[in-house]
Protein backbone atom coordinates (compact mmCIF):
# COMPACT_ATOMS: atom_id res chain seq x y z
CA UNK A 1 0.00 0.00 0.00
CA UNK A 2 1.24 3.56 -1.02
CA UNK A 3 1.77 6.19 1.51
CA UNK A 4 -1.01 8.07 -0.33
CA UNK A 5 -3.53 5.10 -0.10
CA UNK A 6 -2.49 4.63 3.32
CA UNK A 7 -3.16 8.32 3.83
CA UNK A 8 -6.71 8.64 1.70
CA UNK A 9 -8.02 5.66 3.58
CA UNK A 10 -6.88 7.22 7.02
CA UNK A 11 -9.16 10.14 5.93
CA UNK A 12 -11.98 7.60 5.76
CA UNK A 13 -11.94 6.11 8.49
CA UNK A 14 -11.39 9.16 10.53
CA UNK A 15 -14.49 10.66 9.28
CA UNK A 16 -16.70 7.89 9.60
CA UNK A 17 -15.67 7.65 12.96
CA UNK A 18 -16.24 11.55 13.51
CA UNK A 19 -19.79 10.89 11.76
CA UNK A 20 -20.74 7.87 13.90
CA UNK A 21 -19.58 9.64 17.22
CA UNK A 22 -21.61 12.86 16.19
CA UNK A 23 -24.52 10.55 15.37
CA UNK A 24 -24.84 8.45 18.64
CA UNK A 25 -24.62 11.77 20.53
CA UNK A 26 -27.85 13.62 18.34
CA UNK A 27 -29.31 10.22 19.29
CA UNK A 28 -28.95 10.11 22.97
CA UNK A 29 -29.59 13.82 22.99
CA UNK A 30 -32.98 13.54 21.96
CA UNK A 31 -33.72 11.28 23.98
CA UNK A 32 -33.16 13.25 26.75
CA UNK A 33 -36.60 15.32 28.37
CA UNK A 34 -36.40 19.22 27.41
CA UNK A 35 -37.78 20.25 30.46
CA UNK A 36 -38.24 23.69 28.10
CA UNK A 37 -40.31 25.73 27.60
CA UNK A 38 -40.60 27.28 30.41
CA UNK A 39 -42.03 30.87 29.57
CA UNK A 40 -43.97 32.49 27.32
CA UNK A 41 -43.34 31.38 23.41
CA UNK A 42 -44.96 31.97 19.80
CA UNK A 43 -45.98 29.55 17.67
CA UNK A 44 -47.30 30.06 13.69
CA UNK A 45 -49.28 27.62 12.43
CA UNK A 46 -50.42 28.08 8.76
CA UNK A 47 -51.88 31.97 8.75
CA UNK A 48 -52.02 32.10 12.58
CA UNK A 49 -50.31 32.81 15.53
CA UNK A 50 -50.78 31.52 18.85
CA UNK A 51 -49.31 32.49 22.33
CA UNK A 52 -48.32 29.62 24.43
CA UNK A 53 -47.53 30.16 27.96
CA UNK A 54 -46.16 28.00 29.92
CA UNK A 55 -45.51 30.18 32.54
CA UNK A 56 -47.55 29.05 36.12
CA UNK A 57 -50.17 31.30 37.55
CA UNK A 58 -51.29 31.14 41.18
CA UNK A 59 -54.06 28.22 40.71
CA UNK A 60 -50.68 26.23 39.82
CA UNK A 61 -48.03 28.21 41.60
CA UNK A 62 -47.22 24.71 43.58
CA UNK A 63 -45.47 23.18 40.65
CA UNK A 64 -42.66 25.66 41.08
CA UNK A 65 -41.70 23.61 44.28
CA UNK A 66 -40.56 21.15 42.68
CA UNK A 67 -37.40 19.59 45.01
CA UNK A 68 -39.97 17.66 47.26
CA UNK A 69 -40.78 15.53 44.38
CA UNK A 70 -37.51 14.85 42.68
CA UNK A 71 -37.43 11.49 43.44
CA UNK A 72 -40.43 10.59 41.56
CA UNK A 73 -38.67 11.63 38.44
CA UNK A 74 -35.40 10.35 38.97
CA UNK A 75 -35.79 7.75 36.94
CA UNK A 76 -37.22 9.22 34.08
CA UNK A 77 -34.77 10.24 31.41
CA UNK A 78 -36.34 9.80 28.37
CA UNK A 79 -39.94 10.66 26.53
CA UNK A 80 -40.87 7.37 26.48
CA UNK A 81 -40.03 6.73 30.59
CA UNK A 82 -42.31 10.13 31.02
CA UNK A 83 -45.37 8.91 28.60
CA UNK A 84 -45.11 5.18 30.62
CA UNK A 85 -45.10 6.63 34.01
CA UNK A 86 -47.80 8.89 32.94
CA UNK A 87 -49.77 5.87 31.75
CA UNK A 88 -49.49 4.20 35.42
CA UNK A 89 -51.08 8.12 37.40
CA UNK A 90 -54.45 7.42 37.82
CA UNK A 91 -55.94 10.47 38.77
CA UNK A 92 -56.76 9.65 42.34
CA UNK A 93 -58.04 13.09 43.99
CA UNK A 94 -60.09 12.68 47.51
CA UNK A 95 -63.51 13.02 47.29
CA UNK A 96 -64.65 16.09 49.18
CA UNK A 97 -61.81 17.59 49.11
CA UNK A 98 -60.01 19.90 46.87
CA UNK A 99 -57.12 18.73 45.07
CA UNK A 100 -54.98 21.38 45.80
CA UNK A 101 -53.84 19.48 49.01
CA UNK A 102 -53.13 16.35 47.33
CA UNK A 103 -49.57 15.44 46.85
CA UNK A 104 -50.62 12.73 44.21
CA UNK A 105 -52.25 15.91 42.21
CA UNK A 106 -49.18 17.48 42.41
CA UNK A 107 -47.87 14.66 40.95
CA UNK A 108 -50.32 14.27 38.40
CA UNK A 109 -50.30 17.64 37.06
CA UNK A 110 -46.09 17.98 36.95
CA UNK A 111 -46.51 14.75 34.45
CA UNK A 112 -48.88 16.44 32.56
CA UNK A 113 -46.40 20.13 32.46
CA UNK A 114 -43.59 18.07 31.61
CA UNK A 115 -45.73 16.18 28.68
CA UNK A 116 -46.74 19.74 27.11
CA UNK A 117 -42.97 20.56 26.72
CA UNK A 118 -41.98 17.48 25.26
CA UNK A 119 -45.05 17.60 22.58
CA UNK A 120 -44.27 21.01 22.18
CA UNK A 121 -40.62 20.20 20.57
CA UNK A 122 -41.13 20.37 16.86
CA UNK A 123 -38.81 17.09 16.68
CA UNK A 124 -41.81 14.71 18.44
CA UNK A 125 -43.22 13.48 16.03
CA UNK A 126 -47.25 13.23 15.15
CA UNK A 127 -47.60 9.30 16.45
CA UNK A 128 -46.23 10.45 19.85
CA UNK A 129 -48.43 13.68 20.24
CA UNK A 130 -51.17 11.35 19.54
CA UNK A 131 -50.73 8.86 21.92
CA UNK A 132 -50.61 11.52 24.47
CA UNK A 133 -53.24 12.92 23.29
CA UNK A 134 -55.85 9.98 24.31
CA UNK A 135 -54.17 8.86 27.56
CA UNK A 136 -54.91 12.44 28.41
CA UNK A 137 -58.16 12.55 26.91
CA UNK A 138 -59.45 9.39 29.21
CA UNK A 139 -57.57 10.77 32.16
CA UNK A 140 -59.03 14.44 31.83
CA UNK A 141 -62.74 13.07 31.93
CA UNK A 142 -61.66 10.73 34.98
CA UNK A 143 -60.78 13.70 37.14
CA UNK A 144 -64.51 15.12 35.99
CA UNK A 145 -65.93 12.39 37.16
CA UNK A 146 -66.84 12.73 41.12
CA UNK A 147 -68.75 16.02 41.38
CA UNK A 148 -68.26 16.27 45.00
CA UNK A 149 -64.76 17.98 44.58
CA UNK A 150 -64.82 21.85 46.43
CA UNK A 151 -63.40 23.57 43.75
CA UNK A 152 -61.10 22.92 40.50
CA UNK A 153 -57.56 22.09 40.47
CA UNK A 154 -54.37 22.51 39.08
CA UNK A 155 -54.91 19.00 37.15
CA UNK A 156 -57.79 20.34 35.72
CA UNK A 157 -55.64 23.22 34.51
CA UNK A 158 -52.88 21.10 33.01
CA UNK A 159 -54.79 18.08 31.15
CA UNK A 160 -56.77 21.14 29.20
CA UNK A 161 -53.24 22.63 28.40
CA UNK A 162 -51.52 19.66 27.65
CA UNK A 163 -54.48 18.95 24.99
CA UNK A 164 -53.96 22.44 23.52
CA UNK A 165 -50.08 22.60 23.01
CA UNK A 166 -51.06 19.10 21.10
CA UNK A 167 -53.69 20.85 19.00
CA UNK A 168 -51.81 23.66 17.91
CA UNK A 169 -49.19 21.36 16.56
CA UNK A 170 -51.17 19.20 15.02
CA UNK A 171 -54.00 21.78 13.36
CA UNK A 172 -51.25 22.30 10.62
CA UNK A 173 -51.50 18.65 9.65
CA UNK A 174 -55.09 17.92 9.72
CA UNK A 175 -57.46 18.78 6.49
CA UNK A 176 -60.38 18.74 9.61
CA UNK A 177 -61.41 21.83 11.62
CA UNK A 178 -61.73 20.68 14.81
CA UNK A 179 -61.17 23.49 17.07
CA UNK A 180 -61.74 27.42 16.41
CA UNK A 181 -58.99 29.48 16.73
CA UNK A 182 -60.17 31.84 19.43
CA UNK A 183 -60.99 28.67 22.11
CA UNK A 184 -57.71 27.11 21.34
CA UNK A 185 -55.85 30.35 21.96
CA UNK A 186 -57.61 30.47 25.50
CA UNK A 187 -56.60 27.19 26.79
CA UNK A 188 -52.85 27.67 25.53
CA UNK A 189 -52.86 30.79 27.81
CA UNK A 190 -54.29 28.73 31.15
CA UNK A 191 -51.87 27.61 32.29
CA UNK A 192 -50.84 30.88 33.57
CA UNK A 193 -54.18 32.21 34.19
CA UNK A 194 -55.55 32.43 37.52
CA UNK A 195 -59.29 31.79 36.67
CA UNK A 196 -60.26 28.16 36.54
CA UNK A 197 -60.74 25.58 34.26
CA UNK A 198 -65.12 25.19 33.42
CA UNK A 199 -66.66 22.28 32.94
CA UNK A 200 -68.25 23.33 29.91
CA UNK A 201 -64.44 24.83 28.26
CA UNK A 202 -62.84 21.41 29.60
CA UNK A 203 -65.85 19.11 27.46
CA UNK A 204 -64.92 21.36 24.74
CA UNK A 205 -61.29 20.74 24.64
CA UNK A 206 -61.75 16.76 24.95
CA UNK A 207 -64.31 17.20 22.45
CA UNK A 208 -61.82 19.02 20.19
CA UNK A 209 -58.89 16.62 21.11
CA UNK A 210 -61.21 13.29 19.87
CA UNK A 211 -62.30 15.11 16.67
CA UNK A 212 -58.57 15.16 15.83
CA UNK A 213 -58.12 11.37 17.23
CA UNK A 214 -60.66 10.20 14.73
CA UNK A 215 -59.92 12.18 11.85
CA UNK A 216 -55.89 11.53 12.23
CA UNK A 217 -54.23 9.38 10.02
CA UNK A 218 -51.03 8.32 11.72
CA UNK A 219 -52.94 7.54 14.83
Amino acid sequence: MSKHDYFMKSIVFTCLFVVLISSCNSSSDGENLLNSPTDKVTLKVLNEEYSIDFRLGIVCDELKIFEVLQNEFSKLKTREDLINYYKTLPPYFSPKYSSMIDNGERIFSRVEYMLAQECFDENCNSKIRYKVLQLVVNKQKAKWNDENYIMPSCAHKTGVFLMAVILAREKSNSSKIFIDSTNLQKALLSLSSDEFISKDFNDLIIESSEILLINSKDF
